[in-house]
């Protein structure tokens, strides 16, 4: 007799997951504007940090782009076909691009089997992120604190 897996769905929400180096992360779904390749038409700013790749236009909207795994050093950086830019929304209403290996897909996660970042390794500091579940496989998504990673604090100080 197979082992029933029981989800409490009052606790679930529907993340976008994403790669950065080798591992995966996870983004809440309302916080996503849409998807992009990753644009060849970025106005570079002069005088910013590495990890700020520059403006875009997005359908009449001024858009930071940041190259998060430049931010976090996850690995090689390399642009092809996979790279992608993830347009996240945020608390104020700003509009910010996130650039990221490999948009992979939507999952539903019961966040109250959330685990404190403590209790894992990520290269990314535990102040961006919100906690981690395992998936299938036993597969580790760790989930993103995307209002910490664009806080205009943290753009200032870079």
């Amino acid at each position: 007799m197979e082992k029933e897996e029981h989800v409490n769905w009052e606790n679930t929400s529907e993340y976008m997951t994403f790669v950065l180096g080798s591992m995966k992360y996870a983004i809440e779904l309302p916080k996503i504007r849409e998807i992009l390749t990753y644009p060849e038409n970025i106005t570079v700013l002069p005088n910013t940090t590495g990890w700020v790749k520059g403006l875009i236009n997005l359908r009449g909207e001024v858009v930071p782009i940041l190259d998060l795994r430049i931010k976090f050093s996850t690995g090689e950086v390399e642009y092809n076909e996979n790279t992608a830019v993830i347009a996240v929304i945020t608390e104020n209403k700003r509009m910010i691009g996130i650039v990221v290996d490999k948009v992979d897909d939507v999952q539903r996660i019961d966040t109250s089997t959330l685990a404190p970042v403590s209790k894992m390794g990520s290269a990314i500091p535990s102040n961006y992120l919100k906690g981690f579940v395992r998936i299938n496989n036993n597969e580790m998504l760790v989930i993103m604190d995307i209002e910490a990673v664009v806080h205009k604090e943290e753009l200032e100080k870079s």
